[in-house]
């Protein structure tokens, strides 16, 4: 996606989404053909213009149902001293390493149907650092369209809740494949479409606030 003019994209999930909706709201058969042909049109277009086949573009495009809204995603702000000891207040913050693109992020991951925001930040918070959390403020919720060079095509918000680390020990999973406590100054390479510096100076300020506002945009 590197290559793909992002505006051509933004087009695509415009004329997809208004397929999406025609599809739930129209009035007859013939709207909802319609709709159809307008959501198909938007897969293929998406296809040629990423290089994936129709099949792939389809999982991409067709995956919801009704009228298209943002997604979410949870991320876990987990701070201590850098042992991982249940407790010990620090300025580390706790990163896992990416095993899809080499990177460091905040543990997180899309917001699961059925799932609130605190029972996902604690689900993914587990699945991808091994550790177990007790949730805390919610500290800002983040369009990542204003904040992330993302290649996502999708427009995403990001809950960032700041957590109590209980304990845990990690494991290599299909996600991750190592987790790292880091200092502000220290920052490894950061997977930027998931978590930028600026987003953990953000959760260092609030961690040393307690009469912190929610961010949101």
């Amino acid at each position: 996606m590197e290559m793909v003019d992002k505006d051509v994209v933004d087009l695509i999930l415009e004329l997809q989404a208004i397929g999406q909706s025609g599809e739930f709201y129209g009035h007859d058969d013939y709207d909802r053909d319609r709709a159809i042909q307008t959501r198909e049109l938007a897969t293929e277009l998406l296809a040629r213009l990423t290089g994936n086949n129709p099949e792939q573009a389809r999982e991409v495009l067709l995956e919801d149902y009704g009228y298209r809204t943002p997604k979410v995603d949870s991320r876990a702000v987990i701070f201590g001293d850098g042992t991982g000891r249940p407790g010990a207040d620090g300025d580390k913050i706790l990163l896992v390493h990416e095993g899809l693109d080499g990177r460091w992020s905040l543990p997180g991951g899309w917001i699961d149907e059925g799932l609130s925001v605190r029972e996902n930040t604690i689900k993914e918070a587990y699945e991808e650092s091994g550790m177990q959390v007790k949730t805390g403020r919610l500290l800002a919720v983040i369009d990542k369209r204003k904040h992330n060079p993302s290649k996502d095509i999708f427009h995403v918000y990001t809950f960032f809740v700041e957590c109590t680390l209980l304990g845990g020990t990690f494991a290599e999973n299909l996600e991750t494949t190592e987790i790292g406590w880091f200092g502000i100054d220290e920052l490894p390479e950061m997977s930027l479409g998931k978590t930028t510096p600026e987003q953990l100076e953000m959760c260092l300020e609030a961690h040393h606030n307690p009469n912190w506002q929610v961010i949101f945009d």
